[in-house]
């Protein structure tokens, strides 16, 4: 029977693991990604990409405005308090 401790270890063990395969098959990826776009063709699709951005741009802006709104609460505080 394996204690508490051995099963994290073994667990933690897994996930450094896990990522590390993960970082070396994204490597990989984009290694044949760029043989491919020397030959002119390529894997990825316009769409999955551009979607890849809108995600990203949402994000960065929901932090835009999330800051821009702390930082007029703080200036109200600051002047008016």
């Amino acid at each position: 029977m394996s204690s508490r401790s051995e099963l994290k270890k073994q667990k933690e063990l897994d996930e450094i693991k896990k990522k590390k395969e993960s970082r070396l098959r994204k490597a990989e990826d984009r290694k044949n990604e760029r043989k491919l776009s020397k030959k002119g063709r390529t894997s990825k699709k316009r769409l999955n990409e551009m979607e890849k951005y809108r995600r990203v741009e949402k994000q960065l802006t929901l932090a835009i405005v999330i800051v821009a709104l702390l930082l007029i609460i703080v200036l109200a505080f600051v002047f008016f308090i």
